[in-house]
C-alpha cells in the first residue's frame, strides 16, 4: 500500500461528506427544521476529520504522480493549491460546528457554520474537479493522446 492509493480509498469521504452535509443543512434551515441543520454539522465534522489524512497523503503521492511522464505537473499543483484552500475552510467549519454542537440554542452560529460550509463544500468539489484530471496508476488509456505513442499497451513500458 502506497500513499497514492491511501489518498485514492480517503478523499471521496470529505467530499461526499461536506456536499451533502451543505445540502441537507440548507434545506433543514430553509424548512425550519433544526435536526437537517444539526446533520449538516456532523457531517462538517467527520468530514474535516477525514480531510486530515487525505489532505496528507495526497500530499505525500504528489511527489510520486509528478514523476509519471504522462502527468503534467501543473495540473497536480493547481490540484494542492485548490486542496489546501478547500482543507483550511472545511477543518474551520469543523472547529466551529464542534462549537455549534455545544451551543444548541444559538442558530446564527449554527446557520454561520451551514454557510461556511457551503464554502467548503464549493472549493471541496472544485478541488476534487481539478484532481480528477491527473491519471493515477498504469491507465495509459486515460494518458494524453501524444504520450500514448510511447507507451506499449501490453506492458505500460516505453517503446525504443
Amino acid at each position: 500500500m502506497n500513499w497514492e492509493y491511501i489518498h485514492l480509498i480517503s478523499h471521496p469521504f470529505p467530499i461526499v461528506l461536506t456536499i451533502v452535509g451543505a445540502g441537507v443543512g440548507l434545506v433543514g434551515w430553509a424548512t425550519g427544521r433544526e435536526s437537517l441543520e444539526r446533520y449538516g454539522l456532523v457531517s462538517f465534522l467527520i468530514a474535516a476529520v477525514m480531510a486530515i489524512p487525505s489532505y496528507i497523503s495526497g500530499i505525500t503521492a504528489a511527489d510520486v504522480v509528478v514523476d509519471r511522464t504522462f502527468v503534467r505537473p501543473g495540473i497536480v499543483q493547481e490540484h494542492r493549491t485548490w486542496a489546501t484552500w478547500a482543507s483550511i475552510v472545511l477543518v474551520t467549519s469543523g472547529i466551529f460546528a464542534v462549537f455549534s454542537m455545544t451551543q444548541p440554542e444559538d442558530g446564527r452560529l449554527r446557520r454561520f457554520v451551514l454557510l461556511l460550509g457551503l464554502g467548503a463544500a464549493a472549493l471541496t468539489g472544485f478541488a476534487s474537479f481539478r484532481g480528477g484530471k491527473i491519471v493515477h496508476g498504469e491507465d495509459v488509456e486515460r494518458a494524453p493522446a501524444v504520450e500514448q505513442e510511447a507507451y506499449m499497451p501490453a506492458t505500460g513500458q516505453a517503446s525504443a
